[in-house]
């Protein structure tokens, strides 16, 4: 089968959940046969704008399209690209994949759907983020209020304050024009994904009518994470891993570990600062709140390789996200490791866990509580024995590949 796979982010330009099970999902379906191509987004301003470059990635074909909103004039322009539909089409035509399976579409543009749909090419579209739905992708707000329900109203005050050169806070006709396009597309998608009921179930009530979607869990290499020794944990050392953004919660964190006695507790925080929208400075505010009467350090953006020597040296792991996530590897992750997780209570994050059992869960947001359960953990050796040791039912990437293979071939039979 060929297969052409389109995704905003990839390894290892960007590091994230996406990429992981993107690189992961590819460089199996190459092992057992499969021809692989990748088309993602390219950010890098050396390259010519709309220039697509070739790169070869473990016998994977790497077409990177580069494009920076240099000519983008109105809302439109933020999720269709005329040109970059053009493109498409003409990487369709030299690679004629057998099933086109889109991840995230972010930056390059969503008419990549109607691509497919015009010439017939059977497609998988995986929702891997509220992108498609919410303009800002995480249904979370600049000033971080999560929107439980999608109100238009508050959408068009919220876009534009974000582009307020495209968007009129009064005028929600551009909002409404969005709700159409994106709403037919879906409609018309050979095969919808989401990795967890939550996110399916989320966008059913936003009104989406494909009750047919399915959840296909994410999977991961069991093999990475080594078995887990004995430490003293002392201090106790707690950490995050993943992109530091303000809707991932990290400022929760460190809010939380400085209500801790700093002789027993210390944080570390591994991640990339990307830009969130329009905010730049989000690094430069965890370090001010730090005030420098505990151990807690930012080490910045690490490799994925390495996160099996990071998680090892680390007695519980922190997952302090306020909005809904569509799945979280990251929890995943943490119980291969054979690590506590304390976790939000929210969307897809409560889902994967059994508050007491495989993790716990925290008031999403309130310092206090995740401070509270932190203590609670570090005091309790019955508590952390069990939650580092429960059964915790972690997919394997050949059991995703599986699903997915299965999922492609539904995808040509509606074709």
């Amino acid at each position: 089968m060929r297969i052409l796979h389109v995704s905003t982010f990839a390894l290892p330009e960007t590091v994230g959940g996406t990429q992981v099970l993107l690189s992961s999902l590819s460089r199996t379906q190459r092992h057992r046969g499969h021809e692989v191509v990748i088309l993602r987004h390219d950010s890098d301003p050396a390259r010519e704008e709309y220039g697509v470059t070739t790169a070869d990635l473990d016998g994977i074909e790497v077409l990177s399209l580069s494009y920076r909103f240099g000519d983008c004039r109105d809302f439109r322009g933020i999720y269709r690209n005329d040109r970059v539909d053009e493109i498409f089409g003409e990487i369709l035509d030299r690679v004629r994949p057998d099933v086109v399976h889109v991840h995230h579409l972010t930056c390059l543009s969503t008419g990549i759907l109607a691509k497919t749909r015009d010439r017939g090419v059977p497609t998988v579209l995986t929702l891997f983020d509220f992108w498609l739905g919410c303009p800002r992708g995480q249904r979370i707000q600049d000033d971080l209020t999560l929107c439980r329900t999608i109100d238009r109203d508050q959408c068009i005050k919220c876009c534009a304050r974000l582009w307020p050169d495209f968007l009129s806070p009064t005028d929600p006709a551009p909002i409404l024009e969005y709700d159409r396009w994106i709403r037919a597309l879906l409609q018309d998608v050979d095969v919808i994904t989401t990795p967890s009921r939550s996110t399916r179930d989320e966008y059913l009530a936003w009104g989406l009518d494909r009750p047919d979607m399915l959840v296909v869990e994410p999977g991961l290499d069991h093999e990475r994470f080594p078995p887990r020794t004995e430490r003293s944990r002392e201090p106790f050392r707690l950490a995050f891993v993943g992109t530091v953004i303000p809707s991932k919660g990290v400022h929760v964190a460190v809010e939380a570990v400085q209500r801790l006695d700093p002789e027993r507790f210390t944080l570390d925080v591994h991640g990339d600062e990307p830009r969130w929208h329009s905010d730049h400075g989000y690094g430069a505010r965890l370090r001010a709140a730090h005030r420098g009467t505990h151990r807690i350090r930012f080490h910045g953006r690490y490799d994925n390789h390495d996160l099996p020597r990071i998680l090892a040296d680390v007695d519980a792991l922190i997952v302090p996200s306020l909005w809904h996530e569509t799945y979280c590897l990251t929890i995943r992750e943490g119980f291969l490791a054979g690590l506590p997780v304390i976790v939000s209570r929210l969307g897809a994050m409560a889902e994967g866990v059994v508050d007491g059992e495989t993790g716990l869960l925290f008031t999403p947001g309130d310092a206090g509580d995740l401070a509270g359960q932190i203590q609670r953990l570090c005091d309790d050796r019955v508590l952390y024995r069990r939650l580092s040791t429960s059964h915790k039912a972690v997919p394997t990437t050949a059991r995703m590949t599986d699903a997915l293979l299965a999922v492609y071939g539904n995808a040509k039979a509606v074709r």
